[in-house]
């Protein structure tokens, strides 16, 4: 084989590589898409499909009963917020409100009161 075709060759397979992998990233779900996904189901009543977007050890936790809920107080207009939460050993908690596109900036910072907190534990 001379190096023309070695060239031709490698440079065909990193093409196919890179697009393959440009491909995969542009594919990764982030927390709208999750969010937009799960809505999408409940409003559909798929509720296995909803279950396929839950954590593994969480799916026995979160039952249909709770998705149909959902699905009743769903309305037609849709917000979506993003939001990090920092817990510390000493048990306070801050949340961080996110802007919604890739660049995860804060805008907000919200103490969280104790009476609260037990939303965050499951």
């Amino acid at each position: 084989m001379n190096s023309k075709n070695t060239i031709l060759i490698l440079s065909i397979f990193l093409n196919v590589v890179l697009g393959f992998l440009f491909y995969h990233e542009t594919k990764k779900e982030g927390p709208v898409e999750v969010g937009l996904s799960f809505q999408q189901a409940i409003r559909t009543e798929n509720y296995a499909l909803a279950k396929t977007l839950m954590a593994e050890g969480r799916v026995e936790h979160i039952s249909s009963e709770t998705l149909k809920k959902v699905n009743e107080i769903m309305s037609a207009g849709t917000g979506y917020k993003t939001y990090e939460l920092l817990e510390f050993d000493n048990g306070e908690m801050v949340l961080l409100d996110l802007t919604p596109n890739k660049e995860y900036e804060i805008q907000e910072v919200i103490i969280v009161p104790n009476e609260l907190k037990s939303i965050f534990k499951y």
